[in-house]
């Protein structure tokens, strides 16, 4: 790996970071709902470099914000559904990015997301009734997923054009 694609890779790894960190403030009135702005790098970093980076970038965003938080819990929930998000996002934008935009991927992205942090929050708390929340969540991870998919089309295109010659 050269020294600028290396560069990239960690300052994509401190800004999805940031973010997610960032997002923490932003108030909304549905407990432990986020906007999933870091998706945003993650989906550039799946256009511009592939699996393994996007894998190891999103792995290190969940184990930092974990020893910053200080919430280890949090981890399995934030880090398989990242991983699952991530994996539904890269294969769709591999297989099908000729039928869908940036903005279908991003939502296919954040309904994953949401599934699995409710799988994983009925297998951890043993309660199925959990299952209720997807519907109001899943409106909200449409809403969240077209934002992000708009300024990830952007972020991309700048990124493309004027900065990243791999």
């Amino acid at each position: 790996m050269n020294t600028k694609k290396t560069n990239l890779i960690s300052l994509f790894v401190s800004v999805a970071l940031i973010v997610s960190l960032l997002e923490t403030y932003i108030p909304i009135p549905i407990p432990n709902v986020r906007l999933g702005l870091s998706n945003i790098i993650i989906i550039n970093s799946i256009l511009l470099f592939g699996f393994k980076e996007t894998f190891f970038i999103s792995f290190l965003k969940a184990v930092l914000l974990v020893l910053i938080l200080g919430n280890p819990i949090s981890f399995i929930y934030n880090f398989s559904a990242g991983f699952s998000s991530m994996v539904v996002m890269y294969l769709v934008n591999k297989f099908f990015n000729k039928y869908l935009s940036l903005i279908g991927i991003s939502v296919l992205g954040s309904i994953t997301y949401i599934i699995i942090q409710i799988l994983v929050s009925m297998v951890l708390l043993n309660s199925i009734t959990l299952i209720n929340f997807i519907p109001l969540l899943g409106i909200i991870g449409i809403c969240t997923g077209i934002l992000v998919g708009i300024i990830s089309n952007y972020m991309y295109k700048i990124l493309r054009g004027n900065y990243v010659k791999l």
